[in-house]
């Protein structure tokens, strides 16, 4: 007589750390089953930390691979500990019915030999597998209870967020409390602050990683790349923090938890986060990315409005010397080029002459109090204006109005929506222009300043872009280069770009 080669199959639905402890225990209950039934044991296969509910985020790689050596033949008999291991949905159960049923494979489970091509063997464990989907339904429910009363009570619920410790209860391990981890929050609280001032955000990273700050997560390898910008980022983003309570990505209320920012400085710090151009990347200076030009990546093109980058001109002018200039490099554009060095005087002499103006002083170096008021009800009206841009275009799309009325709304609304979206730009407070505002001799101030200080004060206040040339050939005109400020200014007064 043929012995019986088993397959067995085990599955863990929490196994975060992979230790195998439960699924270890169904293998042995497996085993002793084959020896009883005098079935040698041909392989083991394992889904760890793996949930066979239909609300599973991961695929189960090992069931997968159970199901292909089934249908194969390369086993009489399939084993678990418990028809639940195999899965907790009825799609599963068909799947490996008929799997079984095709190849002839013998279904192990509790202690019990069931074979498919029987009906009443077939209904049976139809049965267990619906009860199976049942539980799975039922423990779901309970989960979702929980953590809506869990919300309601601003209690806190699911991973424990960076800048807190949980204290539980040490007989019944209940928890009592989330409160403020000092380390973790002082390094919060001093992040904010730096990136108040203005300090980019790559400049605190690598300071972390220069004094070897362990991350929010260990390390999955020895060579980690450490804190990230993102980390910070998502750390600070997070309503935790302020002591809100957050319910399917809506902050619900106050949490139970103190908080280590309040909420005002915390939607103030985002405010400067989300402005794109407070994102000015630090790298060191013997890094060979360090950036070596002014309005490289700063100043944009007049036609796809996307950044200049330097090039080197293959072309030399007509004195023998090489060209440098900034151009267009985005595929189906390249249609603007202008000189580097000329570019850089005139934008910087236009910023520092702006400087000078004393409106511009006052709006620099007092921004308002209520700013955050001011930036909301901006961000507001942008969105409707765009909503009702998009939907004017929706109306000509169906043909309710037509091309001549899409163009004058178009016009109408244009205007408003760039007045708006600079009335939401938050206030510039990097401490590098408070000092350049404070100077005896900006000019002097100025040139002190490092290459990517300049930077990030220029593209904070400015909008640079580089139009076409009028005519073909090398001479430089400054009249291509609109230079405008970011945010709105006060309705009496007009900014005018300088002539000379």
């Amino acid at each position: 007589m043929e012995s019986t080669t088993a397959l067995i199959y085990t599955r863990a639905s929490m196994d975060r750390l992979y230790l195998k402890r439960s699924v270890g225990d169904q293998e042995t209950d497996c085993r002793a089953w084959c020896e009883q039934q005098g079935w040698q044991v041909g392989r083991v296969i394992t889904d760890a930390n793996r949930s066979a509910s239909q609300w599973r985020t991961r695929e189960r790689e090992g069931f997968e691979e159970a199901l292909h050596l089934i249908r194969s033949s390369s086993f009489d008999a399939f084993v678990t500990r418990e028809p639940s291991r195999a899965g907790r949905e009825m799609p599963a159960y068909v799947q490996l019915r008929a799997a079984c049923q095709e190849a002839g494979v013998l279904y192990l489970t509790k202690g019990r030999v069931y074979d498919f091509s029987r009906s009443d063997d077939a209904f049976m464990m139809g049965l267990e597998f619906l009860t199976a989907e049942k539980d799975a339904a039922t423990i779901r429910e309970r989960q979702l209870r929980t953590v809506r009363l869990n919300a309601q009570k601003g209690r806190p619920h699911g991973q424990l967020p960076y800048g807190y410790r949980r204290v539980y209860e040490t007989t019944t391990g209940v928890l009592l409390r989330q409160e403020i981890d000092p380390v973790q929050a002082n390094l919060i609280r001093t992040a904010v602050e730096e990136i108040m001032r203005g300090v980019p955000v790559n400049r605190i990273i690598t300071r972390l990683n220069r004094e070897g700050v362990p991350t929010p997560k260990k390390p999955t390898s020895d060579h980690s790349r450490g804190w990230m910008n993102a980390t910070l980022r998502q750390i600070i983003q997070n309503p935790t923090i302020a002591g809100l309570r957050v319910y399917r990505g809506e902050i619900i209320g106050q949490a139970d938890w103190p908080a280590i920012l309040p909420v005002k400085q915390w939607e103030e710090v985002n405010q400067i986060l989300n402005d794109s151009a407070r994102r000015v990347r630090y790298v060191e200076e013997d890094n060979h990315s360090h950036p070596k030009w002014l309005l490289s990546h700063i100043a944009k093109c007049g036609y796809c409005g996307r950044p200049l980058v330097r090039f080197l001109g293959v072309i030399p002018r007509k004195d023998g010397s090489v060209r440098n200039n900034y151009a267009c490099q985005h595929t189906g554009c390249r249609k603007i080029s202008i000189d580097v060095e000329r570019t850089d005087t005139y934008v910087t002499a236009v910023l520092i002459g702006w400087l000078t103006k004393p409106e511009n002083l006052a709006i620099l170096s007092d921004p308002e109090d209520q700013w955050l008021d001011r930036v909301k009800e901006a961000q507001a009206l942008v969105a409707e204006l765009r909503q009702r841009l998009d939907e004017a275009a929706k109306e000509y799309t169906e043909g309710r109005i037509s091309l001549s009325m899409l163009s004058n709304i178009e016009q109408r609304l244009t205007p408003q929506i760039e007045q708006a979206s600079k009335a939401a730009v938050p206030p510039v407070t990097d401490e590098n222009l408070a000092a350049l505002l404070n100077a005896d001799d900006i000019e002097d101030a100025w040139q002190g300043l490092g290459l990517v200080d300049r930077r990030h004060i220029l593209k904070a206040l400015l909008d640079i872009r580089i139009e076409k040339a009028p005519q073909m050939g090398g001479k430089f005109h400054p009249g291509r280069i609109k230079v405008a400020p970011r945010f709105a200014h006060p309705s009496p007064y007009r900014w005018r770009q300088p002539t000379n």
